[in-house]
């Protein structure tokens, strides 16, 4: 799932799709990717992944707005609730355990989105296969320059590849 403003973070989830896939290929193991934008991102989608790469920049410190409907629109479709009185109820994460990996394009900071998702998916009860990828463009934070369109570097690229191949090989090692 990814969202992105100004391109970098859509370039981040590039890299890291390209990851998954030669990841894949490196391990001959087929591998089917399901990429949707934040806003076509479903609960099904959700539901049936068995691994997840959210990518998104951070807007004054907190992910984007689109990626964080996402997690609005479907963040309580994914536990089961059992049991109908305050004695025996419970809510088990229907995600269990699932890897994912996360990148944040940021301008001068990102800690902020990333802990929010890190956050959202110890909630989900995922499992984080490394520390999220945050990759800042160190611009001074102008009007111009935050809403300037962004290119990824090389190292940033690497970085999401390798990410994206982590969870994987994760998946299909599982």
């Amino acid at each position: 799932m990814w969202h992105s403003r100004t391109g970098l973070a859509r370039q981040m989830a590039d890299a890291m799709e390209q990851g998954a896939h030669d990841a894949a290929e490196e391990m001959e193991l087929p591998l089917v990717l399901v990429r949707r934008g934040a806003a076509d991102a479903s609960v099904e989608d959700v539901l049936t992944a068995d691994g997840f790469l959210f990518c998104a920049p951070e807007n004054l410190a907190s992910i984007s707005g689109a990626m964080l409907e996402f997690f609005h629109r479907t963040y309580y479709h994914a536990f089961q609730a059992e049991g109908t009185d305050s004695a025996t109820y419970t809510e088990t994460s229907r995600l269990l355990g699932r890897p994912y990996g996360v990148a944040i394009a940021a301008g001068s900071d990102g800690t902020s989105a990333a802990a929010q998702v890190t956050r959202i998916c110890q909630g989900w009860r995922l499992r984080a296969v490394a520390e999220a990828v945050v990759r800042r463009n160190g611009l001074v934070q102008t009007k111009a320059n935050i809403q300037a369109p962004k290119a990824c570097s090389e190292d940033t690229r690497v970085a999401c590849w390798e990410l994206g191949g982590l969870v994987a090989a994760t998946v299909l090692s599982s």
